[in-house]
């Protein structure tokens, strides 16, 4: 793998150090992941009622508002997914960034801190399971369901997100078992309760309904959306990391959400 090994410490570098670092990362080249992701496609191809859900025009058919926000969605082989703790870890590092301090604050006010929903959050690192667990639920799929938006600048109203990956992972329970459901994840901190505020300090409402953040779970996302990209042959799956989130000189002014589901397939086609 090639990376930058000049001293910088941006969020890219950290990243790709980092999967650079991970024995899953450098298990597997380009070549041997492709030979796995055909493998995969074959596999699906046997549940045809899962392939036609993971398809974006199923997904723009939900009667869910702004879900065409969503551009597009795709699957990996579930062992090529990476979990670090050292992703997590990431939530610590300071930047500036602006919030409001109290929720009924009319006022917003701006820090150089840490994630505000770090050590809080329900589904925020420390309360999110430890890298080695979430690579046992990936071992334990056979699939990485990939969802991501187009590039947006607004996401004060986070239903459409969670009410989507919900209709879908019932869809897919509905066609494959409710075992088949191993984990979700999220892009940001859970939202499942919104409107909401989360319970916090890992006490959870909606366990059934909760998407702990990618991230959380030790999962770089960079590096999930160039395989995405790899993979399938769609370079907009990669994304770009934004510095200065929320300032004035934010940059870049819009980005893309990513959830995912680790779905494990039945042994017989057409079991439930």
């Amino acid at each position: 793998m090639k990376f930058d090994t000049r001293i910088n410490y941006s969020i890219d570098n950290i990243e790709r150090s980092i999967v650079a670092d991970n024995p899953v990362g450098t298990k597997h080249s380009d070549t041997q992941k492709k030979k796995l992701y055909r493998k995969t496609a074959n596999n699906i191809n046997k549940f045809p009622e899962l392939k036609n859900l993971v398809d974006i025009r199923h997904i723009h058919k939900y009667p869910i508002d702004h879900v065409k926000n969503f551009a597009r969605i795709g699957f990996l082989p579930s062992n090529i997914v990476i979990s670090d703790d050292r992703i997590k870890d990431m939530c610590r590092n300071q930047f500036w960034t602006v919030f409001r301090r109290e929720r009924k604050a009319k006022k917003n006010e701006m820090r150089f801190t840490r994630c505000p929903g770090l050590e809080k959050h329900s589904s925020c690192p420390y309360f999110s399971p430890p890298a080695d667990k979430v690579r046992e639920k990936l071992d334990r799929a056979d699939i990485f369901i990939g969802l991501q938006s187009k590039l947006i600048n607004n996401v004060t109203d986070t239903r459409w997100q969670y009410l989507t990956i919900n209709r879908l992972r019932e869809e897919i329970q509905s066609v494959l078992g409710t075992k088949s459901i191993i984990q979700q994840f999220g892009a940001g901190p859970c939202q499942a309760c919104y409107p909401e505020p989360c319970l916090g300090m890992g006490k959870c409402r909606k366990p059934k309904l909760q998407a702990p953040a990618l991230e959380s779970m030790g999962v770089p996302v960079g590096q999930l959306s160039r395989d995405f990209a790899l993979l399938t042959g769609d370079k907009s799956w990669e994304i770009r990391w934004i510095k200065r989130f929320g300032l004035p000189t934010m940059t870049p002014k819009k980005w893309k959400l990513t959830f995912g589901l680790a779905v494990k397939l039945p042994s017989k086609a057409g079991a439930c």
